[in-house]
């Protein structure tokens, strides 16, 4: 999230004022506005080897090794984006 969202974003309980420093899905067109990211992180992969589809990345090829390479540009271009993944929702081979 850009920092000068963090502000709009933030909120009060009874036990403080809280601030999101990341997209929250719960909110007004975050989907979209993930999505359109994803399209333009993954516009040179996108129908060649990678389907984004809300937040769920698809790579897929023809066999085992092709698969580790084009999962390794995935990972490499999430990392280069700032985008970081959590690995009990992520499913393998």
């Amino acid at each position: 999230m850009a920092d000068a969202g963090i502000s709009k974003m933030a909120f009060r309980t009874h036990k403080g004022h809280y601030e999101y420093v990341i997209m929250s899905f719960g909110l007004y067109n975050v989907l979209s506005t993930f999505q359109a990211t994803m399209n333009d992180l993954f516009q040179p992969f996108i129908h060649k080897f990678v389907l984004v589809f809300f937040d769920d990345i698809l790579v897929y090829s023809h066999n085992f090794d092709e698969h580790l390479d084009f999962l390794n540009k995935v990972l490499h271009t999430l990392q280069q984006g700032e985008f970081y993944l959590k690995l009990p929702k992520c499913a393998f081979g």
